[in-house]
């Protein structure tokens, strides 16, 4: 577990003031995030509802997850991503203190919390006990108002860093059931009081978590989690392009035009290609790299003739060599970090991949190599995650080779 004396002095400055349970206040006519929720529950049918706090008075409780897992979906739609990226830009990096690049969850957390739904509660938490690395950032924004005291039990409650991880510290050494921790945790916490045009910067060491909304209004919320580069080795299993989007500095670079259905026909066979032969690959189950690759064929309409297998413990990937080089093929990979972390061998097959008219497949990240303008949104990626330097989604304290981990300090 991340304690302070492992955090630098710079990020631990941040994490301890900025990002310790601040409430910041925005432009909600600039950034209508509230309007565009509703709206967007409207277009799936519910068009009697006019208020989101009336949300349980008009979708059938049933239906209710569904909607959110729609809405959760729908936070990569371009018209909402260009909204998050600007806001972040404008917003979140001046008021946070943040030095970009940085980058963004790519899928929102979209919360829709029902009154008198015991079954519906969070259990107070941190970011920490879910895998996310103390260099992560967290914003929580309600789209219902929750700043007066009578909504206290439908916003979250929130606790500060340092009486975070003294009461983390006593759950560990007296291992805490959810009831004792919720009774324990929720004595100290307080109501983030926000709504829309507010929200809340907290650290993924502030304990948080709710109540029993009894308020008989629904509260809906989003919350996401934003990255710096410079801290891109503390963010543990939530890495960079899986979880996290690098977005461009200014929205002038970024490219929010429809994409080409046909931009995957080259003419070229499509190949499969499984890793476990980098340290970010080494501990991810064939299968469920097989499992999410299918996935993308389908849904962009490829056709695989078949699957190869890296040979393990070979770093220049030889497999990977072959199908661009020797097969001429397109190369359909679970992830950017399947490429080679020595940057020399990665540039070899990439400049062949090019040179053969060749695409270049990252199913995890829903990213492609096409040409050279695909390459550096890559190499940026990669940079960004200090790829070669540290194990991606692990603690920056562990050392590897190429066979994945071989010790953690």
């Amino acid at each position: 577990m991340y304690i302070a004396k492992e955090l630098d002095r710079e990020l631990e400055e941040s994490l301890q003031t900025t990002w310790n349970a601040k409430r910041v206040e925005y432009d909600n006519d600039k950034f209508p995030f509230n309007k565009w929720m509703l709206s967007r529950i409207q277009k799936m049918g519910y068009t009697k509802l006019n208020d989101l706090t009336e949300i349980h008075n008009v979708v059938p409780d049933k239906e209710v997850y569904k909607v959110t897992k729609q809405l959760c979906a729908d936070t990569n739609l371009p018209e909402f991503r260009r909204m998050v990226n600007n806001f972040v830009r404008e917003v979140v990096v001046p008021k946070g203190k943040l030095k970009t690049p940085v980058g963004v969850q790519r899928f929102l957390n979209v919360r829709i919390m029902l009154p008198n739904k015991p079954e519906g509660i969070f259990p107070f938490h941190t970011g920490l006990l879910y895998g996310h690395g103390p260099a992560s950032r967290s914003l929580w924004m309600a789209m219902t108002d929750v700043s007066s005291d009578e909504m206290r039990n439908a916003s979250m409650q929130i606790l500060d860093i340092n009486e975070s991880r003294r009461l983390i510290q006593m759950a560990v050494d007296k291992k805490l059931g959810i009831d004792e921790m919720t009774e324990a945790f929720g004595k100290h916490s307080w109501q983030c009081k926000v709504g829309p045009g507010s929200l809340i910067f907290f650290t993924q060491e502030n304990i948080h978590g709710n109540f029993i909304n009894d308020t008989g209004k629904t509260r809906v919320s989003i919350d996401f989690r934003v990255a710096e580069a410079r801290h891109s080795d503390q963010l543990c299993r939530k890495i960079a392009g899986g979880y996290f989007e690098i977005i461009p500095d200014t929205d002038a670079d970024e490219d929010w035009r429809p994409r080409d259905p046909n931009r995957f026909n080259n003419g070229k066979r499509n190949l499969v290609y499984l890793n476990n032969a980098t340290s970010a690959t080494f501990g991810i189950p064939v299968h469920l790299q097989r499992y999410m690759v299918n996935d993308y064929l389908q849904k962009n309409k490829l056709v695989s003739e078949f699957e190869l297998f890296e040979l393990e413990d070979l770093s220049h990937l030889p497999t990977l060599n072959y199908i661009v080089g020797t097969l001429k093929s397109n190369a359909v990979c679970y992830s950017v970090f399947a490429l080679p972390e020595d940057k020399a061998f990665r540039k070899k097959i990439l400049d062949m991949a090019l040179a053969n008219g060749l695409i270049m497949h990252f199913v995890n990240e829903d990213m492609s190599i096409a040409n050279e303008r695909d390459r550096e949104k890559v190499e940026k990626l990669l940079a960004f995650a200090k790829f070669g330097q540290t194990a991606i989604g692990l603690p920056s304290q562990t050392t590897i080779d190429v066979r994945g981990i071989t010790k953690v300090a």
